[in-house]
């Protein structure tokens, strides 16, 4: 399905749960950011949320209503079939048109960030390619998985199972569509909460494409570091000064760093392994 052309925002004081009436097939999902709620809808629907809200004042209070393209919200990127490290990442209003050795992923980028587009999914792309040319690699940890990208490509290139860990609600929506758009739905555990509360499964292959401060915390879980291999990003310009510095007191080792536009990805293995 395509997405829609509007994206019609309400901005409520707390953190809210709209009731079932109100999530009907217009409903986008809700962002939750400090103290308040993004209600997301895919036409107007300001009169029915105020009518909730005046009906359940302890829910939250009405602050604003945004009415912005699709696109703008994609930071004006067309969303269109692209190429990167010999994947294919195809939206799936588009018909696929696979090269030769391309491995497809089917896309729905939903309001969550991971189109394949920003650098750090592409560098993260290159990386993965790199461990599993190295051998085989059966679990899969994905810690901030987004739209699920970074978890889809693990299974396309042989992984046999994931655990995939997401704390927006949005993005969990995505990629719960994304696994099933490409038949993987039995091979992923698919959980939202903190990835610093979910780092302890046993997996070949960590994936944290996440913030810096979540990089830092989840370098001192000693249960995360039990890994193979870590591929790690989110980490923009200077950075990486300390996430290296946190690196070098773990029992982990660099084996790459790449980046594109100020932002880094970094391939680590377990020392002794």
């Amino acid at each position: 399905m395509a997405p829609p052309e509007k994206l019609y925002v309400y901005e409520i004081l707390g953190r809210v749960t709209p009731p079932g009436w109100l999530t009907q097939e217009d409903f986008l999902g809700c962002w939750r950011e400090g103290n308040c709620s993004y209600l997301f809808f895919a036409t107007p629907r300001e009169a029915e949320v105020r009518r909730w809200l005046a009906a359940e004042p302890q829910a939250g209070t009405f602050l604003s209503a945004t009415e912005l393209n699709y696109a703008d919200w994609e930071a004006g990127q067309a969303l269109t079939p692209t190429r990167v490290a010999g994947f294919y990442l195809c939206p799936v209003w588009w018909e696929p048109q696979p090269q030769p050795g391309d491995v497809l992923l089917r896309l729905e980028p939903g309001l969550a960030f991971g189109s394949g587009y920003h650098p750090t999914t592409r560098l993260c792309l290159t990386l993965l390619r790199q461990v599993f040319e190295s051998g085989p690699v059966s679990r899969v940890l994905d810690l901030g998985t987004g739209t699920g990208v970074l978890t889809l490509a693990a299974l396309a290139l042989g992984a046999e199972q994931a655990v995939a860990v997401e704390y927006n609600e949005l993005a969990v929506r995505s990629a719960q569509r994304n696994f099933r758009h490409n038949g993987v739905s039995d091979l992923v555990l698919l959980i939202q909460g903190d990835a610093r509360r979910f780092a302890y499964p046993a997996a070949d292959l960590a994936l944290a494409n996440i913030h810096l401060d979540v990089l830092l915390d989840l370098l001192a879980v000693p249960e995360f570091l039990t890994k193979t291999w870590y591929i790690f990003s989110g980490i923009l310009g200077t950075q990486m000064v300390p996430f290296r510095e946190a690196l070098g007191a773990s029992p982990l080792e660099v084996v790459a760093a790449l980046d594109q536009n100020m932002w880094y990805a970094v391939l680590a293995r377990r020392r002794g392994t």
